[in-house]
């Protein structure tokens, strides 16, 4: 029992304090590059406008072209924490957590059309903290300050709360399932997930088995709707979601600071320092995720701290230090090395049809990536 309430106590106090520090707000550098396509009002109270730099018509991105990515447009943001694609790539979300001059946190969701970069919709709140943002582009995630209750926000409804549950525990994390079937909530308080019908909100089932001396795990959806990835510090483990049955735990030298499934559920890739020839290095894991076998190294020169698989699983992206990396997952090439961002890269993602790559680092841009004709 005092173990429960240590664990319980630890975890309450550690989300409070991601949640309530103040973010640093880096002003973006000046743009001098086109004029402006439009402009709208950040979560910050900044004025940002998109600025397009191509209209190439896109291709899909492959390993033939992918020295020929350039950015074609990029916009000022702040304090970005997610990107998420709508599955038709006509729509970018983007999640961010800023504070305002008093020091409120505030959290938001903007949505913006593709290629332009326009805003559709903005969602701004104090609340609560943006868990996770749907696939479908317009679904968000909220979970309250207390950690007791998460609501389902709908984007495109002028922002309609579509769904409150309170389920009786403190709340780490909220994911969606890529085939939109579910919610997972995972547990504060014990190593358990908790599914909920996307559709009807009830309950589905309850997944655990995972364990760890860690004292902060995660668990969550990522690319594939047929595991569970489960992960604290050094650890990754997936779980099936119909059977409940556990893969073979993918344990990594130090450190996970990235990593990634391919759509079909079959590779893992994860960024970790590693012994390479002897030496410590950054590098990215390509594994067979369920049967938990290492397939391939890539050695890189700077840490990884976003990665994301192409829709076809041939291409990974990696935001290493500033640049934007591709690489051939077949012979375990280098493609290009991109330069654009003055800062580091922490988050990205391709499009679901592979003709962008999204980029965005701590210099507070967001970079469209595309395959200059």
């Amino acid at each position: 029992m005092t173990n429960k309430f240590l664990l319980r106590t630890f975890t309450f106090s550690l989300v409070l304090m991601l949640t309530a520090c103040t973010l640093p707000l880096i002003t973006p550098p000046a743009d001098q590059t086109t004029p402006t396509v439009s402009s709208f009002v950040n979560n910050s109270g900044e004025t940002v406008s998109p600025t397009t730099l191509s209209a190439a018509i896109p291709v899909v991105i492959t390993s033939k072209n992918a020295g020929a990515l350039a950015v074609v447009n990029k916009a000022a943001v702040s304090n970005v924490q997610q990107v998420v694609w709508a599955s038709d790539s006509h729509t970018l979300a983007l999640s961010t957590q800023n504070s305002d001059g008093s020091g409120t946190q505030l959290f938001g969701v903007t949505s913006l059309n593709i290629p332009d970069l326009a805003p559709m919709n903005i969602y701004s709140t104090q609340s609560g903290r943006v868990s996770a943002i749907a696939v479908d582009g317009r679904t968000a995630a909220l979970i309250s300050l207390d950690l007791t209750t998460f609501s389902l926000i709908d984007l495109g409804a002028g922002n309609a709360v579509i769904l409150t549950i309170t389920p009786g525990f403190l709340i780490g994390n909220v994911t969606f399932s890529p085939d939109l079937r579910y919610i997972a909530v995972t547990k504060g308080e014990t190593w358990e997930v908790v599914l909920y019908s996307l559709v009807s909100g009830e309950e589905v089932r309850v997944l655990k088995g995972f364990e760890t001396a860690a004292p902060v795990f995660n668990a969550g959806f990522k690319e594939s709707p047929q595991w569970m990835v489960w992960h604290a510090r050094g650890t990754i483990q997936l779980q099936e979601l119909e059977t409940g049955k556990l893969s073979q735990r993918l344990e990594h030298e130090d450190f996970i600071s990235a990593y990634a499934l391919t759509s079909d559920g079959t590779i893992l890739a994860s960024a970790s320092g590693k012994t390479v020839n002897g030496n410590m290095a950054p590098a990215i894991t390509l594994w067979d995720a369920p049967q938990g076998i290492e397939l391939k190294t890539l050695t890189l020169t700077d840490p990884a701290n976003a990665i994301a698989f192409s829709a076809d699983g041939k291409l990974l992206a990696v935001g290493a230090a500033k640049a934007l990396q591709l690489w051939d997952l077949n012979s375990g090439e280098l493609l290009a090395s991109l330069e654009g961002h003055t800062d580091q890269i922490n988050t990205l993602a391709f499009s679901p049809d592979g003709k962008f790559i999204a980029t965005s680092g701590l210099d507070n841009q967001l970079y469209l990536w595309q395959v200059s004709q």
